[in-house]
C-alpha cells in the first residue's frame, strides 16, 4: 500500500512480457507501449493518446563509468507507472525519493505530474553531483600534469575524459529532450502553474551544466595536451642520457681500440706505469665529458642559474 493520492504502479528490471500485458491493459498508445518495453530509448517527453511519457537516463553520482540507467515514467489522468532498467541490474527504488518530498509544503507531491518532476529533479540532481565529482577529479589531475615532481597517471586522464563524456551526454540529452518537446506535452506541463517555476528552474540548471560541462571538456583538453607534451618531452630526455652514457663507454671503447692495434711506437707503450697515465687520461676525458653532458642536462637536471 502507499499514501500517495494516485495510483502509482512501479516495475524494477521488469520482464517485457508482463509490462506489454500491463500497458495493453492501460490501453496505452502502441507507440509509447513499444518504447515502455524495448528499453534503451534516448530521453524524450511525448505525449501519446492521453498519457505523457518520460525517457530519462539516470547517473550514479559515484562511478560513471558504466551505461546510465533509464527511467521510463508514463503519466495518466491518476496513474503514474514507472520502469527502472539498468545494465548491472542494481537500480534504486525512485519510492523513497516522492514519499520524501511529500513533506514539502511548497510543492506537495500530490499529483502524477508533480510526482514524475520530482523524479526529474532526483536525476538532474545527480547530475549535479556528477558534475561536482568531474571538477574535483579535474583538480587533481591539473594538479599532477602541472607539477614537474609528480609522474601524472595517463589512465585516470582518460579515466576522466570517458566520465566527462557520458555525463555531457546524459545532460545534453535531457536538455533537449525538454527544449523539442511537442506542443502537446507542453500544454500538459503547463496546466499546473505552480510547477511552471520549478521546471524552468531545472530546465535552468541543466543549461549551467551542460556549459559547465563543455569548459571542463576544454579544460582536461589542455590536460591532455600537456600531458603528451610531458610524454614527449620524458622521451626526448630519455634519448639524449642514452646518448651521454654511449659517448662516455665509447671514450674508453676508443682509446683501447688504438692501443689495441700492432704497432711499435705507441705512446707510452713501452715505458714503465704507462698504462696507468692511460688509465688516469680515459678516466678524466670521461669525467670531463659527464660534466658537459650534465651542464647540458643530458644525464639528469641541468644546474639553475639564478636570475
Amino acid at each position: 500500500m502507499t499514501d500517495e493520492p494516485f495510483s502509482w504502479e512501479e516495475y524494477i528490471a521488469p520482464d517485457e512480457q508482463e509490462i506489454a500485458e500491463r500497458l495493453r491493459a492501460l490501453r496505452v498508445h502502441p507507440a509509447a507501449r513499444e518504447d515502455a518495453q524495448e528499453g534503451r530509448q534516448p530521453p524524450k517527453i511525448e505525449a501519446l493518446g492521453g498519457h505523457l511519457l518520460f525517457s530519462i537516463w539516470d547517473l550514479d553520482p559515484k562511478s560513471v563509468s558504466g551505461r546510465p540507467d533509464e527511467i521510463v515514467v508514463l503519466i495518466g489522468a491518476h496513474r503514474i507507472l514507472t520502469i527502472q532498467r539498468s545494465e548491472d541490474g542494481r537500480v534504486r527504488s525512485l519510492r523513497p525519493i516522492i514519499r520524501g518530498a511529500t513533506a514539502n509544503e511548497e510543492l506537495p507531491t500530490d499529483t502524477p505530474l508533480r510526482a514524475a518532476y520530482r523524479i526529474l529533479e532526483a536525476v538532474v540532481h545527480d547530475y549535479v553531483h556528477a558534475v561536482r565529482a568531474i571538477e574535483d577529479e579535474l583538480d587533481g589531475v591539473e594538479a599532477e600534469v602541472f607539477d614537474d615532481s609528480v609522474l601524472e597517471d595517463h589512465e585516470r586522464i582518460y579515466r576522466l575524459r570517458r566520465r566527462i563524456g557520458r555525463v555531457d551526454r546524459a545532460v545534453s540529452a535531457l536538455a533537449k529532450a525538454i527544449d523539442t518537446a511537442p506542443r502537446e506535452a507542453l500544454d500538459l506541463l503547463d496546466e499546473d502553474d505552480a510547477l511552471q517555476p520549478y521546471l524552468q528552474h531545472m530546465h535552468n540548471d541543466l543549461d549551467a551544466l551542460a556549459d559547465l560541462l563543455a569548459s571542463q571538456r576544454l579544460a582536461l583538453d589542455a590536460v591532455v595536451s600537456s600531458h603528451e607534451s610531458n610524454v614527449s618531452s620524458r622521451q626526448n630526455q630519455d634519448m639524449r642520457t642514452i646518448a651521454a652514457v654511449a659517448a662516455l663507454l665509447a671514450i674508453p671503447t676508443v682509446v683501447g681500440g688504438i692501443y689495441g692495434m700492432n704497432f711499435k711506437d705507441m705512446p707510452l707503450l713501452h715505458t714503465p706505469g704507462g698504462w696507468a697515465v692511460i688509465l688516469g687520461i680515459t678516466a678524466v676525458l670521461d669525467v670531463i665529458a659527464v660534466f658537459e653532458f650534465r651542464r647540458r642536462g643530458w644525464l639528469g637536471e641541468a644546474p639553475r642559474r639564478d636570475r
